[in-house]
């Protein structure tokens, strides 16, 4: 059993969270989430394990990876953990529907470079 506290793990802990926002997302229209306790909650939920995941992840690996908004997907997961309250449905929107598929391609590639690199 791998430990989850592995970089692997966590890369695969973002991967899924990601493929499971496309699925909730698929679709569907921004009012059709936003009107859903259901949706709503399980993107921000989703979120917040993908910041923790990330934040989590060696700071060489994030460095390696210069081009990934590392900060705000870390500040985000604050964001939704202590003022849940200033979470703007339009931008978790967009964080399911642009940020989040953007961002698989370079958790895909960490994930090849962490298995070349290994023995």
């Amino acid at each position: 059993m791998v430990s989850a506290k592995r970089p692997e793990a966590r890369l695969r802990h973002i991967l899924e969270q990601i493929d499971g926002v496309a699925e909730v997302v698929a679709g569907l229209q921004f009012e059709d989430v936003a009107n859903s306790f259901l949706f709503t909650r399980a993107i921000e939920r989703a979120v917040q394990i993908v910041s923790e995941a990330a934040k989590e992840l060696p700071v060489e690996l994030r460095d390696a990876y210069p081009d990934v908004g590392w900060r705000p997907i870390i500040r985000i997961g604050n964001l939704l953990r202590h003022e849940y309250y200033r979470i703007d449905p339009h931008d978790m929107w967009e964080i399911a529907t642009h940020h989040l598929p953007r961002l698989r391609p370079a958790i895909e590639a960490m994930l090849a470079d962490i298995k070349r690199r290994s023995p």
